[in-house]
């Protein structure tokens, strides 16, 4: 008898077939590539008269501003949506979907790293359809992410204040537990420190490929990647205060190619207009550097002996090509084998687990696919159905 895990709903689809390269597609990669160095010196000259007129006369500086101030007020969410229960008492997006006559258990959304509200609202709301039935979630914007607002002191920032922040939105939010957790990337990551910290308050979690611990394992090749793009992002930060951004962020609505393009395409009001803002990438500049403790944390709250080990989890995950890159192997095959035997390190605190590998999916695909973690909820409910009833 199949595992709960393995409904063909969840699988790769038989009829997927790995894309090859074929001559026509490697001369059409080698065009665009000519293409592209023939305009290379025309950008290059556009983009230095445009740092001329933009920046040394400090227009783009305050043109930043102005527009950030401008974005906010223009895609400020629902004023029920904006609550007090941030650091400080700043304000947290807080998106809550109340369902009082729902039987079901409640939810809680942790996006991945750049993903706002302005992207995730739509897609929970979509995930209610996909369930045929009333269902309670929640889910939330970091301060510093969409439209939170910035943390008073980001060096204040670390994973167990995160963890804290979590725990007090679902408290003041007074959700049904135990819930539902389901994460995306980093956000995967997220819900299995928030198991380890807070045990009973979880009924299962569903982990979209997640970001494995062993990412920050001090002295990893991963690591060391990491701190590089933390660095890369700090200088685009800076760039990006100085309205270096600002005009390029049409092309995401317009020239977006392959699967980077159909990650903006959605373009969602409000979406890409925080993505590129100053405050939005030092954000994530900041993430990167305080899940470093990741690995610590896990090991510390790894001695609490109330951690349930047969509470369901299912780990769905992807190929995706930037995952050679973050491990530094030469084969996308090598990167692949270790990305999934560190992602299953998920599923050690419970014997009722399952892992699912898409190869029809990439990284984005995977966590955005609000369809396919709609199935995955159904599949994980007829176990905790099982757990309650036994």
């Amino acid at each position: 008898m199949p595992s709960w895990y393995e409904d063909p709903i969840l699988q790769t689809p038989t009829s997927f077939r790995a894309k090859t390269v074929t001559i026509a597609s490697f001369f059409s990669s080698l065009c665009i590539g000519i293409v592209i160095l023939l305009i290379l010196p025309v950008i290059l000259v556009v983009f230095i008269l445009f740092l001329f007129l933009w920046i040394l006369p400090g227009f783009g500086y305050f043109y930043e501003r102005y527009a950030e101030a401008r974005d906010r007020k223009r895609y400020y969410p629902p004023i029920e949506e904006m609550k007090p229960w941030g650091p400080d008492n700043k304000l947290i997006h807080v998106v809550h979907i109340h369902a009082p006559q729902s039987k079901l258990p409640s939810i809680v959304y942790l996006s991945g790293m750049s993903i706002s509200m302005h992207y995730v609202k739509p897609l929970l709301s979509k995930f209610v359809k996909f369930m045929s039935e009333p269902v309670e979630i929640l889910s939330f914007d970091t301060p510093g992410y969409g439209a939170s607002e910035s943390p008073s002191d980001w060096d204040a920032e670390d994973l167990t204040s995160e963890v804290l922040l979590l725990h007090k939105i679902i408290g003041k939010s007074t959700l049904r537990k135990p819930f539902i957790l389901i994460g995306g990337s980093i956000g995967g990551l997220l819900a299995h420190l928030y198991y380890l910290t807070y045990p009973k308050d979880v009924a299962g979690i569903i982990f979209l490929d997640p970001t494995p611990p062993i990412v920050f394992e001090q002295g990893s090749a991963t690591l060391a990647n990491m701190n590089r793009l933390s660095s890369v992002l700090r200088v685009i930060a800076r760039a990006a205060s100085y309205g270096l951004l600002r005009p390029i962020i049409f092309l995401f609505d317009y020239f977006g190619l392959g699967d980077f393009g159909k990650f903006f395409h959605p373009s969602y009001p409000g979406y890409i207009a925080h993505a590129m803002t100053q405050t939005m990438i030092k954000k994530l500049a900041n993430q990167i550097h305080y899940y470093q403790s990741a690995p610590d944390y896990i090991l510390k709250q790894q001695m609490n002996t109330s951690i349930l080990n047969d509470i369901p989890l299912l780990v769905i995950s992807a190929p995706d090509s930037s995952k050679t890159r973050l491990c530094g192997y030469h084969t996308e095959k090598e990167a692949l084998q270790w990305w999934c035997d560190h992602q299953r390190v998920f599923l050690h605190n419970s014997s009722n687990a399952g892992f699912i590998f898409r190869a029809d999916h990439n990284h984005v695909q995977c966590v955005l696919n609000i369809e396919l973690t709609a199935n995955a909820t159904k599949a994980l409910l007829t176990q905790i159905h099982n757990r309650i009833i036994h």
